[in-house]
């Protein structure tokens, strides 16, 4: 394939990620969000009620409010570039994942060896949700021992050891890197024993043809079809973005991201509350609890989003992932990264007579105009500068010292700050 066109389908692909975009976030003064599309989540029945007023709702709901696409699914090009993840690959994980993680590595890259180590924390955080798939890409040219450690690793794989070959090659990069090939296959042999490896085993299959192939051919394979360099990384079939720092925490977020898509919704929230009656909702949090008055005549649509997506327990166990002191209190996002959304987007509501004039005001975050979805913000102060941009859809009446209370936390600080407080659920009283 041309390397031109394959350059091409990585910036098209790299597009697409969306729930990976740039974490440069906007200023401080600004309460935003990102929404991650997907659509594979069913929410259950709920059924509307039958007035006029429902009717009117459903109408703007339908108006006012747009279902995200999906991710493409690749297509043959795609698939025959990268082969689908089979028995004969090297895995460490569940094969039953939501996410998977392929890499392609060189056991004398640098890069390579950090890589491994931010996947070893993932897979320990994410020991069920997470699959990590590694692939050769030697570099031969560049790296003198590149192919005598790719041989070394399948040789070990061989006696069922790929994964202690790999830790042992990457955990000891800098001392054999050193060495001459003669030198670092002699110390291959004596490192094999110390592995538990059957030595002559070891030796006789890490000098075989098969083995030698192996490497050559990923070598080969991949520098042909223009793969740029070390790692290179698919996340579920998704070339991971060239400028996009392969740290752990951007990788966290990412992951959080592809699982949450499981849990969002086809299609926006059918109506569920009548604007002719009174809510409220309690926020029950690890730290107490917060009362609100909700809007739902001068913010129906935004509402019966809060409403429905309480229900639903959307909310449960997220946590408050921006805390600013005197400023403002943002949660509403499940992957708590701060760029989830619920697959939907709907526009804003304002009226002149709701302002940003006293602390406790509810409102939803949003990343532009009319691009409202699940995340939402409780002002800890007066905040006019906020007036106009966000939609007002709530007040705080009881429970302003537990917002007080909360742990202060930037998500965009390096490094990441603690966890933020959790909010256990959220409850609806309709009057």
């Amino acid at each position: 394939m041309d390397r031109r066109i394959f350059l091409v389908l990585m910036i098209i692909l790299g597009l697409t990620s969306t729930g990976c975009q740039n974490r440069s976030s906007p200023n401080n003064s600004t309460p935003f969000s990102l929404a991650s599309p997907s659509v594979t989540y069913h929410p259950s029945p709920i059924q509307a009620q039958s007035t006029l007023k429902i009717s009117g709702l459903a109408q703007r709901i339908a108006a006012g409010c747009t279902a995200i696409s999906p991710h493409p699914t690749p297509g043959p090009t795609e698939q025959s570039l990268f082969p689908l993840v089979s028995e004969t690959d090297w895995k460490l994980g569940d094969d039953k994942a939501a996410v998977t993680i392929i890499s392609y590595c060189d056991f004398q890259a640098q890069p390579c060896a950090q890589f491994s180590i931010v996947m070893k924390q993932l897979l320990q955080e994410y020991p069920k949700q997470l699959l990590w798939v590694y692939r050769h890409y030697p570099l031969s040219k560049i790296n003198d021992k590149a192919i005598l450690a790719v041989q070394a690793a399948e040789a070990a794989g061989k006696q069922g050891l790929f994964w202690n070959m790999q830790d042992l090659l990457y955990n000891q990069q800098s001392e054999w890197a050193k060495l001459s090939p003669s030198q670092f296959q002699d110390w291959l042999i004596e490192q094999a024993a110390k592995l538990g490896l059957n030595k002559t085993q070891f030796e006789l299959t890490f000098q075989s043809k098969d083995i030698h192939d192996i490497a050559t051919e990923a070598w080969q394979h991949n520098a042909a079809i223009g793969m740029p360099g070390v790692p290179f990384i698919l996340l579920d079939s998704k070339i991971w973005p060239a400028d996009l720092p392969l740290t752990y925490f951007t990788l966290k977020d990412y992951i959080s991201l592809e699982l949450l898509e499981k849990r969002q919704f086809e299609s926006c929230p059918p109506p569920v509350i009548d604007e002719s009656k009174s809510y409220q909702a309690t926020i029950h949090t690890e730290k107490g609890d917060i009362l609100m008055q909700l809007f739902a005549a001068e913010a129906p649509i935004t509402v019966n989003n809060f409403v429905f997506l309480a229900r639903q327990g959307w909310y449960n166990g997220i946590t408050f992932h921006r805390v600013i002191k005197d400023y403002i209190a943002q949660t509403g996002d499940p992957s708590n990264s701060g760029y989830g959304g619920p697959g939907y987007t709907f526009v804003n509501e304002s009226t002149p007579a709701l302002k940003f004039d006293k602390p406790g005001r509810v409102a939803m975050a949003n990343s532009g105009k009319d691009t409202n979805g699940s995340q939402f913000f409780i002002t800890l102060a007066v905040t006019p500068q906020l007036n106009g941009e966000y939609t007002i859809f709530g007040q705080v009446t009881n429970g302003m010292d537990i917002l007080q209370r909360l742990t202060l936390r930037n998500p965009s600080d390096y490094p990441p700050p603690p966890p933020g407080d959790r909010i256990i659920s959220i409850t609806i009283a309709e009057q």
